[in-house]
């Protein structure tokens, strides 16, 4: 499955994936941004499918709904990276979402099934991957790389030629300093300043931000 820049706006009429509370927001994004959402996707909770306004579809039942709408992730959790490849391998394609008071530098790369949220700031020669997620007002340096599937969380700061690998979680208001690489999986927590590089599988906490134990 590969990745590649889309453009900056997506399809006009799409379809969530995914039924909580982000998912309202995300809706509210779209419809400034001037697209449709034509109902949700829901993956974890099929009590949750139901038929009034927004259509919730449970995902075994999602062949029928829409087939030709593109889809944009909405789940805040890693759990939306599986949820996706399944729909793309069922033939849904993905969509990239943009509020229009982003600020986006035109070298910059957003891939497939990104949701920009307002106010974000992306620099010149940078790339967001797949499936990513940058919560509002979340800044992102130039020459930095976004590994797929990551998450920015508001308010986070990713300064200059920062490498983060797939799946990264920086928290609300961290801030990862420049040059720095953050391995696969990592988390930065809420508030935590990262100066030095954190390895994959790992969370950091603090300020400096120092590794702490997983449960």
């Amino acid at each position: 499955m590969s990745g590649g820049t889309t453009p900056r706006r997506a399809a006009h009429r799409i379809v969530l994936v995914g039924a909580g509370r982000f998912a309202e927001e995300i809706t509210d994004v779209a419809l400034m941004a001037g697209v449709e959402v034509a109902g949700w996707i829901e993956g974890l909770d099929a009590s949750r499918a139901r038929t009034t306004p927004p259509p919730i579809v449970w995902v075994d039942d999602q062949r029928r709904f829409e087939p030709d709408a593109p889809i944009v992730p909405a789940i805040g959790a890693v759990a939306r990276r599986a949820l996706c490849e399944r729909l793309l391998g069922e033939g849904r394609q993905l969509a990239t979402l943009v509020h229009p008071s982003a600020v986006i530098a035109p070298s910059a790369e957003i891939e497939a099934g990104c949701v920009i949220f307002p106010n974000v700031v992306i620099g010149a020669r940078s790339r967001v991957g797949m499936g990513t997620i940058v919560n509002r007002g979340a800044l992102i340096g130039h020459h930095t790389e976004i590994g797929p599937w990551s998450f920015l969380g508001p308010g986070a700061n990713v300064a200059g030629a920062v490498r983060l690998g797939e799946q990264v979680h920086v928290g609300l208001a961290a801030t990862v300093r420049d040059q720095l690489t953050i391995g696969a999986r990592a988390v930065i927590g809420a508030g935590a300043v990262a100066v030095a590089d954190v390895p994959a599988d790992t969370t950091v906490v603090g300020i400096p931000a120092k590794p702490i134990a997983r449960r």
